[in-house]
């Protein structure tokens, strides 16, 4: 029975069943990494939200808080605040002037980088064990999967390279 589900399944379901688990390990490690060297001065929902407008230059409040689950009053007072402090700057979208397009400061750049830091040296420490034959395959890996997850191989960007909807 179990052969004839198998035959029956999409082509990419084991694939992708392993690719969210392995998401799912990273995203608790950099969250753990995250609270452990969090930010006295900014919040959880900030932080975040900075390390998608520096991720996704030119992104619309509207699709921060679409990705991040977030009403569209709560998004603008984020950004508000994170304006406020100089770590992000609200302009017009090149191609539609009438939208608006965010971009992290300098200031805010290196706040993210900071932030991610020390997540990426705690995965580095456990990729470390690997092989370079293995991390060469991790490498290859991500070179595959990174160009199908973006927004636009999803048909999901706008102007700027929005998080998905």
């Amino acid at each position: 029975m179990q052969l004839l589900r198998e035959a029956n399944t999409p082509p990419g379901t084991a694939a992708a069943a392993a690719v969210m688990e392995v998401g799912l390990l990273v995203t608790r490690l950099v969250r753990a990494q995250a609270w452990r060297h969090r930010s006295s001065t900014l919040s959880d929902v900030q932080l975040r939200t900075l390390t998608l407008i520096n991720a996704y230059p030119g992104c619309s409040p509207s699709a921060l808080a679409d990705y991040m689950l977030l009403s569209r009053p709560a998004i603008t007072r984020v950004v508000d605040e994170l304006v406020a402090r100089k770590l992000v700057a609200r302009g017009p979208a090149p191609r539609d002037r009438r939208r608006v397009a965010l971009r992290a400061t300098a200031s805010g750049r290196r706040r993210v980088e900071a932030h991610l830091a020390g997540a990426r040296a705690a995965l580095a420490e456990r990729l470390a064990g690997l092989s370079r034959a293995e991390r060469a395959a991790v490498g290859r890996a991500m070179a595959i999967l990174g160009p199908r997850l973006t927004p636009a191989a999803l048909g999901d960007a706008g102007e700027g390279d929005e998080p998905a909807r």
